[in-house]
Order: C-alpha cells, then structure tokens, then sequence
C-alpha cells in the first residue's frame, strides 16, 4: 500500500461527478421505460386504424380463379317435339317416329379454369364509413390520452424516487452529524470522568446514545443504497450505477384552487381518455345502426371461364350494387344498443372521475401548503436547536447542567434537522403531485 498516499491525493484532485437534474433524468426514463414504450406502440396502432378506416371511403379490386373438374360434362336438354310437329307433312310418318322427342347438348367442359376481377366504389353506406372514421378517430385520442397518462405516472414515480435519493442521503448526513457530535462529547465526558468531575453513570449515558446513533446511521447507510437502486430501476440502469443527484426546489404555490381544478378537468388525461372511449364507442354504434341502411356501391368486373362452347370467353361489366339489410330479427339494433350503453356508462365513470381529480388537486394543494409553512418553522427551529445545544454543552462543561439535557439536546438537534430536509423534501413532491393532479406534469 505504498502507493496509498498518491491514489488518495488523484482521488481528491478529480473533478467531480457530474450531479444529475430532474429534468435529465426524466428524459432517462421517458426514453427506455418499456411501459411508455408499450402505450406509444398502442397509440402508432391506434392511428394505422384510421388509416384502415378512412380506406373504406377508396376503390377496392378483388381477383380470384378456379379450376374445377366436374362429374358428368354439363349440359342443356333441349325439347323437340315442336320440331317434329311441324316436319310432319315433310316427312314419312317412319322417319318421324325415329326421331328423338329432345336432345341434350353440352354447354360447359368437364374442367377448366375459371377467373374474375372486379373493382367496387361505395357511394353511399348510410353513414357507416363516416361513424367508423369517427370512431378510429376517437380510438387515437383515447390512446393519446392512455400515452400522455402513463407518461406522467412515470415523471410522477422518478420524482419520488429521486426525491428518496435526497431525502435519503439529508438523513445521512445528519445520522454522521449525530455520531460525530456524541463522539466528540463521549471524548470530553472521558476525560472529565478522568478527572473526577463526572459520575461513571454520565460515561454510561452517552456511550448508550452513541451507539444508538450508530444503529441510525447504518439504517441510514443502507436506505441511500435502497433508495438509489430503485431510482436507478426506474431509469432503466443497472442498480449499481453510481447516482450524484442536484438538489430541487420549488416555490410555494400561490395559483387559487379554484383556478387549479379547472385547469385539471380540462388537462387531466384520465377525463380525456375516458371522454374519446365514450365517442369511439357512440360512433361504432352508428356505424352498427346504419347496417340496416341501404348501401350502394359503383362495380366494373371483368369475367374469364374457359369454355370452348362459348362465343366469348372474356366478359366485361358495370354497374350499381344495392344492398338493403331490410329485415335482420333486430341484432344490428341491439348490438348498436349495446355498445351505446356502454358509452353512457363511460360517461357516468367520467363524471366520478371529476369529482374524485377535483379532491386530488386540493389535497395536493393542502399538503405543499402545509409542507410550505413547515418549512419555515422547521428552519427557525433548526436555529434555535443549533443554539439551544451550544448553550447546553457550555453549562455541562462548566458543571451548570447535567448529562441528560445535553444528549436531550443532542437529539433535538438532529430531529429538528430531519424535520427541515422532510419539510423541504415534502413540499417539493406536494408541487410534484398537484401538477400531476392539474396534468401538467
């Protein structure tokens, strides 16, 4: 370990490892969650849809052929008799009876091919294609929606992640703190105990709270660990990763709450969703109901079949198809009922789902109101505790105070500590949450 002193002094001398934004690590995660990934997939789907749905509104060319080998070649019988009636004053009453009373003549090969190309154009489908369109229409938005949702969540969960990280490591620091102060009074109660100013009871006392202290700081140590393994999940990395983390902080909010909750129903993704959900199904139910409507289509065909007892075996055509559903015992009716109460249900959840955003953004709003006004008491009672325990080591180093109030002192100190960096950690994921409660996030 000769080389110790040097690899020690390179290790101080390097620059710094860079400290990693909110922000560059949302971008981490929105770029290799596979969750997003999966609801972006889902959202290209949803738009290829309307592609296949506006489709419907183009031409359309169908081809097919067969080949087919019959039993018996296929033939037509054709009667006679009026052919013998009117040959018989021309011929002799025998040669009359000889001849057959019908033929039967060949029309048609025992096989051959057969084909048939034909382009249709609908021309009127009483609203169908326009409801489906619609309908594939509504299907993305709900995907958007779906999309801009899980994106969110997924801003939401590394702030609390990342948060943790700090939160975390602000409870080292002062777990450190708390050993290091007891260490150093455990030095001065030594030697004072050495000396005959103390009772072997004060010695006792602070070697307890130090290694109370002790127990916190590697519960301590071992939640940065925790705390840093799931951040780094969330991004997609090995948990192992090192993480260096800048600090955030946000001010106190002061838009009214009224403005809030406007702002969430009209931006809140969920409330989208669920709102295109209920047109794409209101539009599959026309779609469904215009079944029973009258569809017209323009065609242009053109037929071969191989048959050498035609005249021509290509034949062209053109004209309109009408298609009237007059009578179906109601399915197309009921199934367009189906669907269209299903909508009205999405509806109803929709309108809960208002209520329910409206009591998320005030309850966000309350709590970084709250973490807010911690905040400042939390720092003022940090003060105040930084003083209080100066004063209380002074008296007991001058045999005015007993060991009691300076660990009591000790351990004021270092909760009102937690309570600023949990304040400060608080309020910041209270402004998290209501933008997310508000679908700004």
């Amino acid at each position: 370990m000769k080389h110790a002193p040097l690899f020690l002094a390179l290790t101080l001398l390097a620059p710094p490892a860079l400290a990693e934004s909110l922000d560059a690590a949302w971008a981490a995660a929105l770029a290799a969650n596979p969750a997003l990934q999966a609801s972006e997939a889902n959202t290209q789907a949803s738009r290829h849809l309307v592609n296949s749905a506006k489709a419907n509104r183009w031409p359309t060319l169908s081809a097919g052929a067969v080949w087919a080998r019959h039993q018996t070649m296929p033939k037509v019988q054709t009667d006679l008799t009026g052919l013998t009636s009117g040959l018989a004053g021309l011929l002799p009453p025998m040669a009359l009876a000889r001849l057959p009373g019908s033929v039967a003549q060949p029309v048609a090969d025992d096989k051959g091919w057969s084909a048939n190309a034909t382009v249709s154009l609908p021309v009127f489908t009483s609203g169908k294609i326009t409801a489906g369109i619609r309908a594939a229409e509504a299907g993305v938005e709900a995907a958007e929606a779906s999309e801009a949702r899980v994106r969110q969540d997924l801003k939401l969960a590394v702030a609390e992640a990342y948060l943790n990280v700090l939160r975390a490591g602000e409870a080292l620091k002062v777990a450190n703190q708390l050993v290091e102060a007891l260490a150093a009074h455990q030095r001065d109660v030594g030697q004072f105990f050495q000396q005959g100013l103390v009772a072997r009871s004060d010695v006792l006392a602070v070697e307890v709270a130090l290694a109370d202290a002790r127990q916190k700081h590697i519960q301590a140590r071992h939640a940065v660990s925790l705390g840093r393994s799931a951040y780094n999940r969330l991004l997609a990395r090995p948990l192992s990763t090192p993480v260096s983390l800048d600090e955030v902080n946000y001010p106190r909010q002061a838009e009214p709450l009224a403005t809030l909750q406007d702002n969430a129903a009209r931006q809140r993704p969920e409330l989208e969703e669920l709102t295109a959900q209920a047109q794409a199904l209101h539009a599959q139910a026309r779609a469904i109901r215009a079944e029973d409507g009258p569809q017209v289509a323009l065609f242009a065909a053109h037929t071969y079949v191989q048959n050498s007892y035609l005249t021509r075996e290509h034949v062209n055509s053109a004209g309109v198809m009408l298609r009237w559903n007059v009578l179906d015992a109601g399915i197309h009716r009921e199934r367009a009922a189906a669907v269209a109460v299903k909508a009205d249900a999405l509806r109803v959840q929709r309108n809960d789902l208002a209520s329910q955003v409206a009591l998320q953004v005030e309850q966000a709003w309350s709590l970084q109101d709250e973490a807010a006004e911690r905040r400042e008491v939390a720092r003022a009672a940090l003060a105040l505790a930084d003083e209080h325990l100066k004063i209380q080591l002074d008296r007991y180093a001058n045999g005015l105070a007993i060991q009691t109030e300076v660990l009591d002192a000790q351990t004021r100190r270092a909760d009102a500590a937690r309570n600023l960096f949990n304040a400060r950690y608080d309020h910041a994921l209270a402004v998290l949450r209501l933008k997310r409660a508000t679908g700004e996030l």
